[in-house]
């Protein structure tokens, strides 16, 4: 398809006079634009450095300060020179295609240069590789030209905590994090015993923290050595986030012994079962001399809860599994 077809299509969209057709092509992509419509090939433009032939973006950004794959509804926007009808954007090197969208009326706030504001709202699918991305977006005028791209750095997080390792191999993730993850709606709680015999919880979020001390889980390196605790409550008592997905962490080495995990139904939340995979990882030694580091799969285990298992919190849940620290 032409970019003169797509601006055409895009005007159909734009006065919702599509009829009853909904544009469901692409949901998969790793990176999926609300109401927009997927192209394939390569982005047009020339490239971001090469130049600043208009129409042309001149900014873009997101507030969303901490990307992952997973992550719905993320809004991105910035500006185009005026005589930009349409923006097109991708992640550089994830998905099949690019994403058109109309651009946005002028903006009589910015300073300078007449511009167009823009905005869209992606999903970041659960296939979008963690790691340093460059999101490029370009503009096209009614005749379907394109100027010069812009890039804008983006930094996508993994679902499990990692301190940043993922975009910065020098910074060291966790000495051990357990992941609990699912594929329904429901209220699942991940718990793990210490050999103490102490509980990491929804009801008891943190270990090894005297009665004064609370948990740090944005400088996690500031907590007390071999203390763990549980990242957040996901789908807490039915109020669904999207996440299905919480995590154990041991910043530093804990108490050696034994550690048992369970995987717990609160609430099914009307849903007759849900299937659950629980993975151990570790921190790993890439170059000692370059002091970078690795997210690594210790174990992984894998199971079903069905709603006759909810149980309110009442009892540990379902054994999934044993490790031990040395």
């Amino acid at each position: 398809m032409s970019a003169r077809a797509a601006l055409l299509g895009l005007a159909c969209l734009a006065a919702g006079a599509c009829g009853e057709t909904r544009l469901t092509e692409g949901l998969e992509e790793p990176f999926a634009v609300h109401d927009a419509q997927l192209l394939e090939g390569e982005l047009p433009g020339a490239p971001p450095d090469q130049g600043t032939a208009s129409p042309r973006p001149t900014a873009a950004t997101t507030e969303t300060t901490v990307l992952r794959p997973g992550l719905p509804g993320v809004a991105f926007f910035g500006w185009a020179t005026l005589d930009a009808v349409a923006v097109a954007a991708k992640i550089e090197g994830q998905g099949s295609g690019y994403w058109v969208l109309p651009a946005g009326p002028p903006d009589p706030q910015v300073q300078g240069e007449p511009v167009r504001v823009w905005r869209f709202v992606a999903d970041l699918h659960a296939s979008l590789a963690p790691g340093r991305h460059r999101l490029l977006v370009s503009a096209l005028d009614a005749a379907g030209r394109a100027g010069n791209q812009v890039a804008t750095s983006l930094c996508i997080h993994r679902r499990v905590p990692d301190n940043g390792n993922a975009c910065d191999a020098t910074k060291a993730p966790p000495e051990i994090a357990i992941s609990l993850e699912w594929d329904r709606p429901v209220d699942l709680d991940l718990v793990v015993v210490t050999p103490s015999g102490e509980a990491i919880s929804a009801r008891r979020p943190a270990t090894g923290l005297g009665a004064e001390e609370k948990i740090n889980r944005s400088s996690p390196d500031k907590n007390p050595p071999g203390s763990g605790y549980l990242d957040v409550d996901s789908n807490n008592g039915c109020r669904i986030d999207a996440r299905q997905l919480e995590n154990v962490v041991f910043q530093e080495r804990p108490p050696p012994g034994s550690y048992l995990v369970y995987a717990s139904l609160f609430d099914a939340c009307g849903q007759p079962s849900a299937r659950y995979t629980v993975t151990r990882w570790t921190r790993g030694v890439v170059d000692p001399a370059a002091g970078t580091f690795e997210v690594a799969v210790a174990e992984r285990w894998s199971g079903t809860a069905v709603a006759i298992q909810a149980s309110g919190g009442a009892r540990l849940g379902t054994f999934v599994g044993e490790f031990f620290v040395p």
